[in-house]
């Protein structure tokens, strides 16, 4: 009797261990924890668009107190919030993007808010200035050997600025492109609760 009896408690003891471990606990993502991730789709400065996102995994499980809260490999959503082509002659490109949602381990997607990636990509005054003075040298050498005189020199080197101004435009986009696999740090600007 007291053997059947022990039985069922047990049982019931391990019903109710199991029930409580089936009921989703809350747990809370910090301020300031790391999310480690890669871009699955490459970001290019010539075509990104602001509000565009973009799909990431993580790199690195999220684990808070011994439990991991979302494994490697989990879906990212990444927000483009400024993305600026290069102009030809001048205005940098101008990328900035943060993460907006993680996926969990139990499936749900729960929005975040993260620091921010922002890059600019290269100025355009030294590369300007090498097309413009050089052909403007060229070209008002060009016009002395033509005209011999002060105004042949002065033309030649305007015609000669204009087709540097030309050549520059020509060759002057500077965008850039974050590669899809770029790996990316980025922390947690407030914390996050979520049952799991």
């Amino acid at each position: 009797m007291i053997s059947r009896l022990s039985t069922a408690f047990a049982l019931v003891l391990f019903t109710a261990a199991t029930a409580f471990a089936a009921i989703p606990q809350p747990v809370t993502i910090p301020a300031g924890t790391q999310i480690h991730f890669k871009l699955l789709r490459g970001i290019n400065t010539a075509n990104a668009k602001p509000g565009e996102n973009v799909p990431g995994a993580l790199t690195q499980s999220i684990v808070i107190g011994g439990r991991t809260v979302a494994p490697a490999g989990s879906a990212v959503n990444v927000h483009i919030t400024t993305a600026e082509g290069s102009g030809r002659i001048g205005g940098s490109a101008k990328l900035v993007f943060h993460v907006s949602s993680i996926t969990l381990a139990n499936g749900n997607r729960v929005s975040v808010r993260t620091s921010s990636y922002a890059r600019e990509g290269r100025a355009h005054a030294k590369h300007n200035a090498k097309y413009i003075a050089g052909a403007g040298v060229a070209g008002a050498l060009l016009g002395q050997a033509i005209g011999g005189n002060r105004n042949s020199t002065a033309k030649g080197a305007a015609i000669g600025a204009g087709v540097g101004i030309g050549a520059a435009a020509a060759t002057g986009k500077f965008d850039f492109e974050e590669p899809a696999g770029g790996r990316f740090a980025l922390k947690l600007k407030s914390s996050v609760t979520a049952n799991l």
